[in-house]
């Protein structure tokens, strides 16, 4: 029996492993945005969590390569470049991790906001020498529009009073979308907000039949994956590329979201919904 049940375990984390490293998902999404003039696409990368274990510079190129073929006007990153492993051995610095992010080419920009695993003192001095902007409690004019970044809850308390005065200082006359690590800031933002991107969830990660997914909070829980259509405003939550505490991915699998902004039309549906 003992026998019997540490096969099972094996072939378990085997498979676990197998969903982490295998090539992300390409997830389209279309969101209407009011005020608009022509459609932007952008792509969302979240939960990078890289680390020689299941996301090493190799894995990462690869992802910017199925990144790059999507011609993205805009790169959106949401955070948690860094391992969170349970076990982080060998360590990858985090010059290491982000030297593949070089070979993004979107039309406009890369934009980045910090995840709980980033370190504060270190992301935006090695951002900044990037040439990526790192959105803390701050906005940029990208052209199309704004964009409002906030910092990690692991950072900050909410109610996350960086996103919701960056919104507020932004300037009239551009349509706005803000981006987060976690989607529970979606909460304490208002509707001058058309769209809000977050990750931090990663799905469930494992999803485990009968036993489910592990808890991280009532929203969370709520919100773990996909676009959702909340009092008139979109929050999308995608489950990201790498993992967290264990390298192994089950029933979740690691994705690349690309979202087509396109002009509001009324009377017709302005997103798409999984």
């Amino acid at each position: 029996m003992v026998w019997r049940l540490a096969a099972l375990a094996a072939a378990l984390i085997l498979f676990g492993y197998a969903g982490a490293v295998v090539d992300p998902v390409v997830v389209p999404y279309t969101v209407g945005i009011k005020g608009l003039e022509a459609p932007v696409r952008i792509v969302h990368l979240t939960d990078l969590h890289a680390s020689w274990q299941d996301m090493p510079p190799r894995r990462l190129r690869r992802i910017v390569e199925m990144v790059n073929a999507q011609s993205p006007d805009l790169v959106l990153i949401t955070g948690d470049l860094m391992a969170g492993k349970l076990i982080n051995k060998p360590h990858m610095s985090m010059e290491t991790a982000m030297a593949p992010l070089a070979g993004l080419t979107p039309r406009l920009a890369v934009v980045a906001v910090m995840g709980n695993h980033d370190n504060d003192l270190w992301s935006p001095r090695l951002f900044a020498r990037a040439g990526i902007p790192l959105l803390v409690g701050s906005w940029l004019d990208v052209g199309p529009l704004i964009i409002a970044g906030a910092d990690s809850a692991g950072h900050q308390p909410p109610p996350y009073a960086g996103l919701i005065n960056a919104i507020a200082d932004a300037p009239l006359g551009k349509p706005l979308i803000s981006m987060s690590h976690e989607a529970e800031s979606f909460q304490y933002i208002t509707g001058r907000s058309q769209l809000h991107l977050s990750g931090h969830s990663h799905g469930g990660q494992i999803m485990l039949p009968i036993i489910g997914a592990k808890r991280v909070g009532a929203f969370h829980d709520a919100h773990r994956r996909g676009l959702y259509r909340i009092k008139d405003r979109w929050l999308l939550v995608s489950s990201g590329l790498g993992t967290t505490l264990v390298p192994l991915r089950i029933g979740v699998p690691p994705e690349i979201v690309v979202v087509d902004l396109v002009p509001y039309s009324v009377g017709k549906n302005s997103g798409t919904e999984r």
